[in-house]
C-alpha cells in the first residue's frame, strides 16, 4: 500500500505524514480482495470455499460492485477502471467480460468500465517466460 495510500510512514516508525502523491489525492479507489479467504477477506458461508475459480472470483467482484452502487449511487455515473497485479491478469480480464456482458441487460446497473490495466499480470507459463527472456535479451542479460 505504500506506493497508493494517504499515508507514508515517518523515520521514527510511530508517526505518519501526509502522501501527497496518493491516488486517493486524484481519484476514488476501491481495494477489492479475491477470491473470498484471500487475506482478511472470508466467507460466512463454508460451501464458498468449494466453488472456485476465475469465473466464479470474476461473478462474485461483480454482484460486489453491483450492491455497492446500489448503496453509493453517486458513483454510478463515475467512469469505472479495473487495475491489478499479477495473477490480476486473469481476475482483470474476466471481471471485464463479466461487467460488459451484463451490461447489457437492461434491467441490470450499468458499471461505466472505461478501461482495465494489468502490471506485471500472470497469464500462462508460456506467456510468461517469453516476457522475461524478452526483458532478459533487451537488458543484454544474455
Amino acid at each position: 500500500m505504500m506506493e497508493l495510500g494517504p499515508f507514508r510512514i515517518n523515520n521514527d516508525g510511530k508517526t505518519l505524514f501526509r502522501n501527497g502523491y496518493a491516488w486517493n489525492n486524484v481519484a476514488n479507489v476501491i481495494f477489492l480482495e479475491s477470491p473470498a479467504g484471500v487475506g482478511f477477506s472470508y466467507s460466512n458461508t463454508s460451501s464458498d470455499y468449494h466453488h472456485i475459480g476465475d469465473k466464479s472470483t470474476a461473478k462474485d467482484a461483480y454482484t460486489f460492485l453491483v450492491n455497492w452502487l446500489e448503496r453509493f449511487p453517486q458513483y454510478k455515473t463515475r467512469d469505472f477502471y479495473i487495475t491489478g497485479e499479477s495473477y490480476a491478469g486473469h481476475y482483470v480480464p474476466q471481471l471485464a467480460y463479466t461487467i460488459l456482458l451484463n451490461n447489457k441487460n437492461a434491467n441490470q446497473t450499468l458499471i461505466n468500465l472505461k478501461g482495465i490495466a494489468v502490471g506485471n499480470g500472470w497469464i500462462d507459463d508460456r506467456t510468461g517466460y517469453l516476457g522475461q527472456y524478452d526483458y532478459l535479451w533487451t537488458h543484454a542479460l544474455n
